[in-house]
Formats: structure tokens, C-alpha cells, sequence
């Protein structure tokens, strides 16, 4: 995956694999990161490791302990997903006691949330709740009349997207990102992070 993103032009990757309260292995998601890190630097590609955190998973006891282990950057981000059903009244308090935390909440394919899909309003809550949105791009290539496709569309060109990402699992994932990010339909949709 990291050679099919260094022929792409890649040159930032945050490995963000899902994180579980019973995980026993999280030390082996650390050396294989530290195995690959140097891989990733040989091809020009800043490697990084996070977390993505499902929101059913979601400690508040834990908050200080997901910015010490799994955020990243300097700002401590972290993934924070929401899962179809998710309603904005429900997650308020969950984001606030992870930004009381240090944490900077960076929402990963909010496209998939049927509220979010069907009220903007409720999508320009979250931003001002200085929560960020990350565009999944195989989102894009869904039906063209599918809820997700349709709500990834709308907000890239609206432009409350600030990250893209591949949300890729595989090296053809990795692959499919790429094609879409380099077509000038998509250049043509994304109108960047908000202002």
C-alpha cells in the first residue's frame, strides 16, 4: 500500500485502525508501525499512527488516556466515528469531555450519518463545535442516487470537508483513492477545507 501511495503522490498517511476497549495487541500495532515507519520515510511518505474510535465505544473515564495513547499531531487529533443512527444530541457531551481532554475531534465519513445526511443544520453544529470533517473518497464513487454518495457530494461543494482520506483497508482501496483524488471531476467538487 505504501509503495501504491508513493507513486500517487502521497506524502502524508494517519494509520487509523479501529480501536477496541479489549484490544490486547495494541503493542504489535505499535512495532508494526515502527517496522513500517522507516519503509514510509524511504518513499517520501510522512507515517503516522492514530485511532479511530466507534462511538458506541466511547469511555469518558478514558479521555485522558486516548490523547496520551492513540491521538496524534501536535493538536492531539482523533478520530471520533459515528455510526449510522448517531444523533447529534447524543454526541454533544461525548465530543465536549473528549475536547476538555485536549483533544481535537476529527469526525471520519460523516456522509454515512443518516441525520447528517438529511439536515444541514446539524452538520454546521458539529463545525461549530470545532469539530473537523474527514471526506472517505469511496464515498464518491457510490450510485449517484445513494444517500451517502449524494451527502459526500453536497459537502464538498459546500467545502465543510478539511480532510480527505482513503479510508483504505487494501492495497486496491489505496489504489481507487488515488484515481479519484487525481480526476478533474473530483478537483472540480472539492472545494477545500472551510474557511
Amino acid at each position: 500500500m505504501l509503495d501504491i501511495a508513493a507513486k500517487g503522490g502521497i506524502t502524508e498517511i494517519v494509520a487509523t485502525p479501529h480501536y477496541r476497549e479489549d484490544w490486547k495487541d495494541w503493542h504489535k500495532v505499535r512495532q508494526v508501525y515502527a517496522d513500517l515507519t522507516p519503509y514510509a520515510q524511504a518513499r517520501g511518505i510522512d507515517l503516522k499512527l492514530g485511532a479511530e474510535f466507534y462511538c458506541a465505544e466511547f469511555d469518558r473515564d478514558h479521555a485522558p488516556k486516548y490523547k496520551r495513547e492513540f491521538s496524534f499531531g501536535d493538536d492531539h487529533k482523533i478520530l471520533f466515528e459515528l455510526d449510522k443512527y448517531s444523533l447529534l444530541s447524543r454526541m454533544e457531551e461525548r465530543i465536549w469531555i473528549l475536547q476538555q481532554a485536549g483533544l481535537t475531534v476529527l469526525i471520519p465519513h460523516p456522509e454515512r450519518n443518516r441525520e447528517l445526511q438529511k439536515d444541514k443544520r446539524v452538520a454546521q453544529r458539529y463545525l461549530e463545535m470545532c469539530c473537523s470533517f474527514v471526506l472517505s473518497t469511496s464515498s464518491l464513487t457510490l450510485w449517484p442516487l445513494s444517500e451517502i454518495g449524494r451527502a459526500a457530494r453536497r459537502g464538498c461543494r459546500q467545502g465543510r470537508y478539511e480532510y480527505v482520506a482513503s479510508d483504505a483497508h487494501s492495497p486496491e482501496d489505496m489504489a481507487r483513492h488515488i484515481k479519484i483524488l487525481s480526476s478533474p471531476r473530483f478537483a472540480g467538487l472539492y472545494k477545500g477545507p472551510p474557511a
